[in-house]
């Protein structure tokens, strides 16, 4: 920075010569003094925005003013994609005592830097220019405004509905799932309460669990959304207080993780416990009791019943019961001390299926549930019920069985679309549709495409002498020839009649498969009396897409066309259309 003033004076008549660029401004001692005495860029312009003076400050930091020619525009010293703001906020210095506006100005690295540029007006002559560098702030400004919006990206993609409350329950803001459960549109400014977003029946439990927040404490309940003509949505919502310096509630965030699965199964599994319940007092169930440590296992009739066994003849232990179980069932079914200890260790109740055999051989499927008791920790004993559940279980393994055949099916029928009924290959629908991508391909890459058209030659005169199962036959031969030449990368498709087509996308020469392709046919050795060869043959016709600016349809006709001269020279023969290849 230099220590004294550099002032450019603007002389009547040829521009100052590069000595003249120090001296006093002709504007008089006070506009001198003000821009010497500026620590940021400043300039005396004139009504029509023409550099009057300039101060050294301004010229350390652009090249650009310190060459710049005493009555030039002061907007070469602009970005030019500011030039029109800077232009009409200095128009506007004429009614107004003061102007400021945000700017970029040039620099001497080349790159812009954001400005306060303020336009004073000085006299009726003159405006002072005077910029403030507030490029560092600007750019902090846009971090912080990419890192929100990050965030906000961030909980946009969660699938848990997030949402910021202030301590008396009013949404600060929500993430696109939480406006979606609960129906409140996405480009809304929010401050709603949101309880009362919520159904009746939970808000008291919310207001609690608002309070616990608001007083610190994380607070917890279970919530619901209901939306009119859709499936209500459970929801396990978790409030955690946005704490300050001083440990007062600023905020609350809330996440609210959906649980509609579990409620679900919840709400089954209590109603099947009541079903069970409903149905042990009509002697439906089986009943069973086991002592884990005295290995002493005692069952009612119904249970006898339901494994086919004689209450008679009754067993004591779950070793006796082992035979009864299925072979590939019993570790599960008789490991109660291990599992016991698991189910203690998790939490979860006793419940398994498994299968049993009845003495005359028959597989059942049964349920068994069962309460743990324990003792100083351990598992002692087991008390429980036993139901037949054979039909429910080979329901569900037909419903399995259905679903996979309906699976294969619809695999069958999606192929059958994209087949042609007869020759198993490629049908017009499935050509045009593949064509297109493989056309797309070779355009992106640059890679070309080579199209073949095959024609059975005089098929006519071979349906008409050995008729059209025999036809037909051949077409199917021909066509299962023309697909052992591909790769997988390759198409072969009826194109119509006896005429197929073969795309080949990177054969640059293709020559060699062309040799082939006449010689597979010739190598299926079918007899055509009506032929001049005695023998079944082809023809074929090939064009190269080297030139992809071209269209998919010219290069089928190019082929068509090449087809159409290999009859011509006498068929059982290929030819290579080179015509329009780059």
């Amino acid at each position: 920075m230099t220590n004294h003033l550099s002032i450019v004076s603007l002389q009547a008549g040829a521009p100052p010569k590069k000595s003249e660029t120090l001296s006093r401004l002709p504007v008089g001692d006070l506009a001198s003094t003000i821009i010497s005495a500026l620590p940021s860029p400043a300039a005396v312009l004139n009504r029509q925005g023409l550099v009057l003076a300039i101060n050294g400050q301004w010229q350390d930091v652009n090249f650009q003013a310190e060459t710049t020619s005493l009555g030039s525009s002061w907007m070469n010293l602009v970005e030019p994609g500011d030039r029109y703001v800077a232009l009409s906020c200095f128009s506007e210095t004429a009614a107004n005592d003061r102007t400021s506006m945000e700017l970029r100005l040039l620099t001497r690295s080349g790159m812009s830097r954001w400005h306060v540029v303020t336009l004073s007006p000085l006299s009726e002559d003159t405006v002072l220019c005077v910029a403030t560098d507030i490029d560092a702030i600007r750019r902090r400004e846009g971090l912080l405004e990419t890192k929100a919006s990050m965030q906000t990206q961030m909980l946009d993609i969660s699938l848990d509905c997030i949402k910021l409350i202030t301590p008396d329950g009013m949404v600060l803001h929500m993430n696109k799932s939480g406006c979606r459960a609960l129906g409140v549109p996405e480009d809304s400014s929010f401050g709603m309460a949101w309880l009362d977003l919520l159904p009746d029946d939970v808000r008291q439990e919310g207001r609690a669990a608002i309070e616990a927040a608001r007083n610190s404490n994380i607070g917890r309940f279970a919530g619901r959304s209901v939306i009119p003509g859709e499936a209500p949505q459970h929801w396990d919502n978790s409030l955690t207080p946005v704490l300050d310096a001083n440990g007062q509630t600023t905020a609350i965030l809330v996440v609210s993780r959906e649980v509609s699965a579990q409620h679900a199964a919840n709400q089954s599994l209590r109603q099947s416990e009541e079903r069970l319940s409903m149905a042990a007092n009509v002697g439906g169930l089986g009943i069973w009791d086991y002592d884990i440590r005295a290995d002493k296992m005692v069952c009612d009739d119904n249970w006898y019943r339901i494994v086919g066994r004689d209450p008679a003849q009754p067993i004591s232990s779950v070793a006796e019961f082992g035979p009864m179980i299925h072979p590939e069932d019993v570790q599960i079914a008789t490991e109660v001390r291990h599992t016991a200890e698991e189910l203690l260790a998790t939490g979860e109740d006793y419940r398994i299926v498994f299968r049993v055999v009845h003495p005359d051989g028959e597989v059942r499927w049964v349920r068994s549930a069962a309460a743990i008791q324990t003792q100083d920790g351990q598992a002692v004993r087991a008390t429980g019920f036993m139901v037949d559940v054979t039909e429910s279980v080979l329901r569900e393994q037909a419903l399995q069985e259905q679903n996979q055949r309906l699976l294969i099916e619809r695999e069958s029928l999606a192929l059958l679309s994209s087949q042609d009924a007869l020759t198993g290959v490629a049908n017009r629908r499935e050509l045009d549709d593949r064509l297109g991508k493989l056309w797309a391909d070779a355009k992106s890459t640059g890679i070309p495409l080579a199209i073949v058209m095959v024609d059975v030659d005089h098929f006519k005169e071979f349906n008409d002498h050995y008729g059209h199962l025999a036809g037909d036959a051949v077409l199917k031969r021909v066509a299962e020839a023309l697909l052992s030449l591909t790769r997988s990368t390759d198409l072969v498709a009826r194109y119509g009649g006896e005429e197929f087509l073969m795309a080949l996308p990177g054969v640059i020469r293709p020559v060699t498969i062309l040799n082939r392709i006449n010689e597979v046919v010739r190598e299926l050795d079918v007899n055509h009396l009506t032929s001049h060869t005695g023998r079944l043959t082809v023809s074929a016709g090939c064009a190269v897409g080297a030139n992809v600016e071209g269209s998919v349809e010219h290069l089928i006709a190019r082929a068509d066309e090449a087809l159409y001269q290999a009859k011509q020279q006498g068929r059982d023969r290929y030819v290579i259309n080179t015509a329009g290849e780059a």
